[in-house]
């Protein structure tokens, strides 16, 4: 009986997965968009801001890590990009660049470590690796500003 459930729980947790990670990718795309200048520099700007982003996306479902670590993926880094819009230097978008591969290996390391712990519900997993990204995100901006970048008050 305990199987029976267990099986039920990770059936309903597919479909939840698959569609929590279209709606954070989709809202991805949306906050690209909103933060890109509407004018002729827009494509470029949202080709800036969006692809590493895909291209992060793109390597996860490379390594068939569950959807709800991509979803948890994908606030992190929106959050990031947010946050990042509201700087008014120019330069502090080289961080942005900087610290999208540090997103992209702290959700493979994730991934990789729940990727066989099918059980564990799919909104654990998204708060779990949401954390554990901005965690690594936030580690590394923290070394950037404290050696090659000068961030004053957003550090």
């Amino acid at each position: 009986m305990v199987v029976s459930i267990q099986k039920e729980i990770v059936l309903n947790s597919k479909v939840n997965e698959k569609s929590t990670a279209i709606i954070f990718l989709v809202i991805s795309i949306i906050a690209a968009t909103i933060i890109s200048p509407k004018n002729i520099y827009f494509l470029g700007n949202f080709v800036y801001y969006w692809l590493p982003q895909a291209i992060v996306f793109i390597l996860l479902f490379i390594f068939k890590l569950r959807l709800a670590v991509i979803s948890g993926t994908a606030i992190a880094l929106t959050l990031s990009l947010i946050r990042y819009s509201l700087f008014k230097d120019s330069m502090a978008w080289l961080g942005y660049i900087f610290i999208i591969p540090v997103g992209f290996l702290s959700a493979l390391i994730y991934g990789l470590i729940t990727k066989s712990k099918i059980s564990t519900p799919y909104y654990n997993v998204i708060v779990a690796s949401t954390v554990c990204i901005l965690i690594g995100m936030g580690i590394v901006q923290i070394i950037l500003c404290s050696t090659v970048f000068y961030c004053g008050w957003y550090l």
